[in-house]
């Protein structure tokens, strides 16, 4: 069996993930080059991965001009990067595992796969939610005809009020001129699992949302613009979440001093979350409806106490309630009695994504060391994000229904 190797662009929280996954996997995977802007990394990057001063760089031009240095490139950089990054390297000659969103617009979306056939390169999408256990006993469900023909669907991911203002109102995700709109930055998950588990055409979509709480006019009477200097007793609280959970300030900082940290006054990570130029919203609906007129409806959401996806199937045979984090799925048979499977029981993987991001990767490394399929090809992935365009123009339109075969037509159909 060959060893692939692997590069990463960009060692952010993704870059660090699957760099992570292939040292688990050491007979099939070598990282072997990496490529991060903040210099501050590399002594650790080359402490904790092995990797010694000439395959670190420094900046995406010099790491293009070396060439191809492995089997497969992971891009994990900053989404308005994505198009330049990943076109630039399938001319190099890598397959790539792409994180999401694939781009920002279907325009560069559409060239990003239409140059990956053109050359015959690979291309995955992180749509890791394909590869979690959880989804996968769903689809065995669907696929074996326990539910019957699937009536409705709903999926919530509660982004959980810590993580949503880590990442979207502090965070690199916090505006949509600088990064994307939140249907496409964080639920292109959440669509493409929905698109994938019923397996129909969506023929059109409208949305809601809007950023409801997170801005000045709800900033508490006698708060400060950061948290710092706050004495107002706060669930947002910067310096005590930072403290709590050091970890997540690996992702901006190699120190986990929360209060050395945040004494920058300019950092985004320590400011109010009421006094920041965020503008993705806090809370969006999505209502999809499929070409035999079976429908799905999708909320995100940022008020919640817990980060954890739920999701109710009606089919015209059994209704089925599950939820990521628990890792249970319960089967309602009409007439007959219920089940319940315990994922747990099934396997002791749920790191990364509940499992997902090994399983992708893997997977991913096989199918191109064998030229095998994989579950997340960009050529049905693109759809997700086709539809999170049209549910983000919907939502600025008042929820306008968009058909999507005419949005889709200059690219798709």
């Amino acid at each position: 069996m060959k060893k692939m190797t692997l590069a990463v662009l960009g060692f952010g929280q993704r870059g660090i993930v699957f760099s992570n996954v292939a040292k688990d996997f050491p007979d099939e995977i070598q990282l072997v080059a990496a490529c991060e802007h903040n210099i501050n990394k590399h002594t650790w990057m080359k402490h904790t991965y092995g990797l010694n001063e000439n395959q670190i760089y420094g900046d995406f031009d010099s790491f293009m001009k070396a060439g191809k240095l492995a089997d497969i490139l992971v891009i994990s950089t900053m989404d308005q990067d994505h198009h330049k990054h990943a076109l630039k390297a399938l001319e190099v000659g890598y397959d790539i595992l792409l994180e999401k969103p694939i781009a920002l617009s279907k325009k560069d979306i559409f060239e990003i796969k239409q140059l990956a056939n053109q050359l015959n390169r690979k291309v995955a999408v992180a749509h890791v939610l394909r590869y979690t256990h959880f989804y996968n006993e769903i689809k065995k469900l669907i696929d074996q005809g326990v539910l019957g023909s699937i009536a409705t669907l709903h999926q919530t991911e509660n982004v959980g009020y810590l993580h949503y203002a880590h990442s979207f109102v502090r965070g690199n995700w916090h505006n949509s001129n600088t990064s994307s709109p939140m249907i496409l930055a964080k639920s292109c998950h959440d669509i493409d699992i929905i698109r994938y588990l019923v397996g129909k055409r969506v023929e059109k979509i409208s949305s809601f949302g809007t950023l409801h709480y997170f801005k000045k006019e709800n900033m508490p009477k006698g708060a400060a613009k950061n948290c710092i200097d706050c004495k107002v007793d706060c669930p947002f609280n910067a310096v005590k979440f930072y403290e709590e959970n050091p970890a997540w300030m690996a992702f901006f900082s190699l120190d986990t001093d929360a209060k050395k940290v945040l004494s920058n006054r300019n950092l985004n990570y320590g400011r109010c979350v009421y006094d920041m130029d965020n503008n993705v919203v806090d809370h969006q609906v999505l209502n999809m409806q499929f070409e035999d007129y079976s429908s799905a409806s999708f909320t995100m959401t940022g008020f919640s106490y817990n980060t954890h996806r739920r999701i109710e199937i009606k089919g015209t045979k059994a209704e089925l309630i599950g939820d990521l984090e628990d890792n249970l799925i319960t089967v309602l048979p009409y007439g007959k009695q219920p089940f319940t499977i315990d994922i747990k029981t099934l396997t002791d993987d749920f790191s990364y994504h509940s499992g997902g991001d090994k399983n992708l990767l893997i997977d991913f490394v096989r199918a191109v060391r064998d030229n095998t399929s994989f579950l997340t090809d960009i050529n049905y992935s693109v759809e997700s994000h086709y539809l999170a365009f049209d549910a983000e123009e919907s939502r600025l339109n008042q929820g306008l229904v968009i058909d999507t075969s005419k949005s889709w037509s200059d690219y798709e159909r």
